[in-house]
């Protein structure tokens, strides 16, 4: 009827009703389909029959699209956990700086990003000790290696050299358009410090479910 169909496609409860219409509809069609045998006599109440059991068809079409319509919106980020179609609105930092999908293993596509991330951790690594040796030996005055010691000398490089990799790793990687990627890591760094995770990033025991190395 159309009070049914109203109550079925409206906005506010496509989603809660649409099982009760999918179900109404193929009731409806059934029923119909049933009670054509019985009435083979032409006439005025054959042609009406002929003409509810096409509404009822019509119904079940419109009801099974906002079924495929409820489904895809339930995947498309509104709580359904699939990632967020791009906004045009974004602007070009935002976008350099989004989560990057990794692509498939042992593809063209997937040997590059191995590359670029080799890369990054590559610069990031000399960077950081040709940061730290001068600041261990210039500033704090020790004279050493992490090779041959003094105890005092590997203490001290271990606790600058960390939190400056994490650093300059976040850097470097979101200079690639790696941002959300090495930001991970860096975070990962971090909290074997005792620092939550939750305070550098909150969303960082969803991400590490999902995380692709």
């Amino acid at each position: 009827s159309a009070a049914l169909r109203r109550q079925c496609f409206s906005p506010n409860n496509s989603l809660r009703l649409q099982p009760f219409c999918h179900q109404s509809a193929g009731a409806a069609a059934n029923r119909t389909t049933a009670a054509s045998p019985a009435t083979s006599a032409a006439g005025p109440s054959c042609r009406h029959r002929i003409g509810n059991n096409l509404t009822a068809t019509k119904l079940l079409g419109r009801s099974r699209s906002l079924l495929q319509r409820s489904r895809y919106f339930s995947t498309s980020g509104n709580g359904g956990g699939g990632a967020k179609p791009p906004s045009s609105n974004q602007t070009f930092l935002q976008k350099w700086m989004a989560p990057k999908e990794m692509p498939p293993r042992w593809t063209l596509r997937w040997y590059g990003e191995m590359a670029l991330l080799c890369t990054v951790f590559a610069i990031t690594g000399t960077s950081t000790m040709v940061l730290v040796r001068p600041a261990v030996s210039d500033v704090l005055g020790l004279k050493g290696s992490l090779k041959e010691g003094p105890w005092s000398y590997r203490i001290c490089s271990l606790v600058i050299m960390t939190p400056v990799y994490a650093t300059l790793l976040v850097f470097v990687g979101t200079l690639f358009g790696r941002h959300a990627y090495f930001r991970f890591f860096a975070v990962k760094m971090f909290s074997r410090f005792g620092i939550p995770p939750e305070m550098m990033d909150e969303t960082y025991h969803i991400t590490k479910k999902t995380f692709r190395k």
